[in-house]
Order: C-alpha cells, then structure tokens, then sequence
C-alpha cells in the first residue's frame, strides 16, 4: 500500500508541476506531498467521508497559501483521482467542492486581514500640527472585537507619536469605539462635528 501510495503522490505531483501555470503554482505542488498522500490514502483504503473532505479542503487552503492558481485549485483533484482510478467515483465530485472551498475561503481571509492592514496607524492619520491628527475609523470589519483591538492599537501608537488631539470621522460605531479608545489614551478626541467619547461625555 506504501509503495502505491508513493507512485500514485509522485505521478500527482509531477503532473500538477508539469501543468503549472507559473513559478507559485510549482511552489504550492512541491509543498503538498504530506496532504495529497493523505488524499490518496483515504482514498485507498475507502475512507470516504469527512476526514477525506477536510483534507481537500486543506490541500486548497495549502495552494492558496502559496499564491497558487484558482486553475491548480479546480483542476489538481481531478488529475489525482484519475492516477488513483477513481475518476467515475461519487466522492470525486464534492472533493473537488472542498478543494475549492478551501482554496477561496483561504483567499477571502487573506483579502480581509489585507483590508485591515490598511487602515493600521498611521495610514488610517492625516497630521494636522504637532500634536494634532485627524484619522478616518472606516476599519472594514464589523466585529466588535476586532474593532476594539485597532482602536486599541491606534490610540496606543498615536500616544507613542506624541498625538494629544484627534479629530475622528467615519462609521459611527468604528467611530465611538475609537474615541472611547483615545479617551483612556488621554488624547482628546472628537468626531468631525465635535461630539466627544461616549466616556468624555459622562464625566
């Protein structure tokens, strides 16, 4: 079984880097071996079910941690069953699905922490003089969690950067959460019509 499964990996491997695209979509092959022999050894052995489908869904997420092509991530199962035999077979079609499940729901997040980063200090500031700022609070997340940990953060490093006053625009709950965030900073914060923190406010 150990000898088949090495054959049928290494056949894998080398028709997907055969195939591939450009120099990430041989980056992401090469760094598979481990998940495809798993792949296969599920296979093998009839071990169809959830742990077969999480395993595709991994070898998606694999390729498209390493900027590998939607091309590798919608073709590479089909090339795998096909060396395995089982090209007719009923799990072929949904671990396709979960390769590709995989593959976009790595994508997704990756876009979303990459729209985060952009708005950490200071490319969320505009300097207005030497002590004062203004900063747009349109963080694009609506988790209050996270929302509290940028506002964190931002209040923090504005403090570290000598920021004693800052002027807040964007959507009102990135924005409260901000000004409360700067207020137990002890910098003066204000939204762009004047409205202080919630926490200023009840002082």
């Amino acid at each position: 079984m150990n000898d088949e499964r090495e054959r049928i990996v290494a056949a894998w491997t080398e028709a997907d880097t055969r195939r591939a695209l450009h120099a990430a979509d041989r980056r992401a092959t090469a760094h598979s071996a481990a998940i495809r022999a798993l792949i296969v050894e599920l296979a093998l052995t009839e071990s169809i079910g959830d742990k077969l489908f999480d395993a595709c869904a991994a070898l998606g997420r694999l390729i498209a941690e390493h900027l590998g092509s939607p091309t590798l991530a919608s073709a590479t199962l089909d090339q795998g069953a096909q060396l395995i035999g089982a090209s007719r077979a009923e799990w072929v079609v949904p671990a396709r699905a979960a390769v590709f499940e995989g593959y976009a729901a790595f994508a997704t997040e990756q876009a979303r922490r990459e729209g985060l980063a952009a708005w950490e200090y200071p490319r969320c500031v505009v300097r207005l003089s030497a002590e004062q700022v203004a900063i747009s609070a349109a963080c694009p997340t609506d988790d209050q969690e996270e929302l509290r940990d940028w506002a964190g953060r931002t209040a923090s490093l504005a403090l570290l950067h000598g920021v004693r006053g800052a002027i807040v625009s964007g959507p009102d709950r990135a924005r409260t959460t901000l000004l409360d965030a700067l207020d137990l900073a002890g910098i003066d914060g204000v939204s762009e019509d004047g409205t202080p923190s919630a926490i200023t406010s009840t002082r």
